[in-house]
């Protein structure tokens, strides 16, 4: 019987320390996620700089409402009480945890890229209006 608890306080503990990472994890997500609709909000003001007339000022906001219809909401919170807590299904969350995380990381490159891009956008814009 002493191997069954040494292993089940081994899990509490492992489990314990998954729930400490997962909550930084959570925090900076919340913190990326803030920082990224603002970004996006002061990206969205500059776009409209290329409104050269109403119409072009329409195109601009119709494409820019159809960008933020399909953008993810943030996520809502699911009470404990609908949480299943079956260790056997347990393998099956844990590989779809893994495969969302390798997924995210791939994205976080992508976005890295994206992030690159935009300075280099900037830097022209502002190189631009200096010399005018």
């Amino acid at each position: 019987m002493e191997p069954e608890v040494t292993r089940d306080a081994k899990m509490q503990e492992i489990l314990a320390a998954f729930n400490e990472a997962w909550m930084k994890y959570c925090d900076s997500y919340i913190k990326l996620q803030d920082q990224l609709y603002e970004s996006l909000r002061a990206g969205r003001e500059v776009s409209w700089l290329a409104a050269t007339d109403d119409t072009k000022l329409r195109e601009i906001n119709q494409v820019q409402r159809e960008l933020f219809s399909e953008m993810p909401r943030r996520l809502d919170y699911a009470p404990l009480g609908e949480v299943t807590r079956d260790l056997e299904g347990a393998p099956n969350k844990i590989a779809n945890l893994q495969d969302a995380l390798t997924r995210e990381e791939e994205i976080c490159k992508d976005l890295e890229a994206a992030i690159s891009l935009m300075k280099e956008k900037v830097d022209v814009m502002k190189a631009a209006m200096k010399a005018e």
